[in-house]
């Protein structure tokens, strides 16, 4: 999924960008909508993200270099690179209600674009930016990051809110029910 948009087009790197940031990152898609450019910074020599998280809180995610490429990718081609206080993912078309060009993404539009490429690999229902948080909290516990880390990652204070996210358990083919034959 994170090579599905175009690699040429804004849009197309801004949707990269987008996927990066909820695959690999883990953000919900409210934390993306709010990512200021200025929001990508160098912490410790490792790229960064600041996030606003529920509730208001503020914090500092190191993040992987792919995702970090994609967003300086996406930026240099769109322009807005140098506005730091402006959002980092933006609509490319106004929508008939507000004309200014320095508007967000809205998170219902982060949902749409995660659908819309989910249903181009066959995953057309279930599958939404929420997933991404699910997927990316598997994957990195899959690849060998502890709970507390990934806890940390996904901005849960419990560690039991990340183990609900965790698909690694969930094998369908050893359903009880398939033994219960008569």
């Amino acid at each position: 999924m994170l090579d599905a948009p175009a690699d040429d087009t804004i849009e197309g790197l801004r949707d990269r960008a987008l996927l990066s940031i909820g695959l690999q990152v883990g953000l919900r898609r409210a934390e993306i909508a709010s990512l200021k450019v200025g929001d990508l910074h160098q912490n410790r020599g490792f790229d960064s993200l600041r996030v606003i998280r529920k509730g208001g809180r503020k914090e500092a995610l190191a993040i992987n270099p792919q995702t970090a490429q994609r967003i300086r990718a996406y930026l240099d081609l769109a322009g807005h690179g140098d506005d730091i206080d402006g959002p980092l993912l933006r609509p490319l078309k106004h929508n008939g209600k507000r004309q200014e060009v320095r508007r967000p993404m809205s998170p219902d539009n982060i949902d749409r674009i995660v659908r819309r490429f989910a249903g181009r690999l066959g995953m057309e229902r279930g599958y939404s930016a929420h997933s991404m948080r699910a997927t990316f909290i598997t994957t990195a516990l899959e690849n060998g990051a502890s709970l507390e880390d990934v806890q940390k990652a996904a901005g849960h204070r419990d560690p039991s809110t990340t183990k609900l996210y965790d698909r690694r358990g969930y094998n369908p083919e050893k359903s009880a029910s398939f033994f219960a034959t008569y």
